[in-house]
């Protein structure tokens, strides 16, 4: 993880109440394989929750080896920002924890440490728009009619790990009626030319009320399990969902 430049998906458990709706979680699980497909490294096994709006409000993530063994941790709290939470991210194998947290409007705290060093950290102004880990997801969702149009759109990408932002941008490359494959990447020239861009696939709703899943993700990823080198992997997305509970007033 100290490398990363973007992180992959979100995560999530929480019980809200809203408009006589209990939310259920979404249950996500990611499997990530080697850059040739072949090797299963990791599971991301998701657990989120939405209001009764469809707006992400708390997630939580684990990382499983594929023997089941716990490497990593993730939560994520989405009430100061949509696009931008703030998380805290513990990796267990490889000594290394990463949170952000918002001062105010357009100010935020970012830090990171490795194994027992002290924590380096720094407050980071940085406009709009902006996005942060699993944010990246729900940003590039929101975004989906945008970029089903053909449109390029830019954004300002939180990174702890470097204790700096930095400038992205995503792009079409090819669509049909039900999924789009998009490509992130910087947009400064040089850091383009020396960080792989990412490739997504995303599934297009099909009915009303449906919302976009995540299907493919290919890159660079927040996980590092030797402690030192992050993993490019392909990883691909499966997903549990259960529809809102009616609360029933017996008074």
């Amino acid at each position: 993880m100290p490398n990363s430049l973007l992180k992959p998906m979100l995560i999530g458990i929480s019980c809200l109440v809203c408009n006589g709706l209990i939310a259920q979680p979404d249950t996500i699980f990611g499997y990530a394989y080697d850059a040739r497909r072949e090797n299963l490294r990791y599971v991301e096994s998701y657990h989120q929750v939405y209001n009764a709006e469809g707006h992400l409000q708390q997630s939580q993530v684990r990382y499983l080896s594929p023997n089941e063994e716990l490497l990593a941790t993730k939560t994520l709290d989405y009430e100061a920002h949509p696009y931008a939470p703030e998380f805290t991210f513990d990796n267990k194998v490889a000594a290394y924890e990463e949170s952000l947290h918002w001062i105010s409007e357009g100010r935020v705290r970012v830090r990171h440490r490795e194994a027992d060093q002290r924590w380096q950290e720094k407050v980071l102004t940085v406009e709009e728009p902006v996005v942060a880990d699993a944010g990246f997801d729900a940003f590039l969702k929101d975004q989906l009619p945008r970029l089903v149009a053909g449109q390029t759109i830019e954004f300002n990408f939180l990174n702890p790990a470097r204790l700096d932002w930095f400038r992205f941008n995503a792009q079409p490359l090819t669509s049909t009626q039900t999924t789009i494959e998009l490509k992130v990447a910087p947009t400064n020239p040089v850091l383009r030319w020396l960080v792989e861009p990412i490739l997504l696939t995303y599934q297009l709703p099909t009915a009303q009320g449906q919302a976009p899943r995540l299907l493919y993700y290919s890159g660079l990823t927040n996980m590092s399990i030797n402690g030192e080198d992050t993993i490019v992997a392909n990883i691909f997305y499966e997903y549990e969902t259960r529809p809102p509970r009616q609360i029933v007033n017996l008074f």
